[in-house]
């Protein structure tokens, strides 16, 4: 079994936590059963990974379709708006460069 560290472990309780309190029904497709998904992904705003703003509910289909399709995220406006809002004014160009709003 693979170890994991106890700041990682408590990085996965928080989420665990914010997953319970959240609607498991998929955010863009309506799918039931769904899994916890970062509107920012982890590899490139690893600082924002256990913050409440920044996580969603979504299938295996539309999470693939919202990490490799920017006119997908292009598409969804609302979590562009509400993460921007959220953000650093240093990473918000990074932010507008994933959702492909520059």
């Amino acid at each position: 079994m693979k170890r994991i560290s106890t700041k990682q472990a408590a990085k996965n309780r928080t989420l665990m936590k914010i997953k319970r309190m959240m609607n498991d029904r998929c955010y863009f497709c309506g799918m039931k059963g769904c899994d916890l998904m970062h509107i920012l992904p982890r590899s490139i705003f690893g600082e924002y990974m256990c913050e409440e703003w920044n996580l969603i509910i979504g299938c295996r289909s539309c999470h693939e379709l919202f990490d490799g399709n920017r006119e997908f995220r292009r598409n969804h406006s609302d979590l562009f708006e509400r993460v921007l809002a959220m953000v650093d004014e240093k990473d918000a160009g990074r932010v507008r460069k994933y959702f492909g709003m520059i």
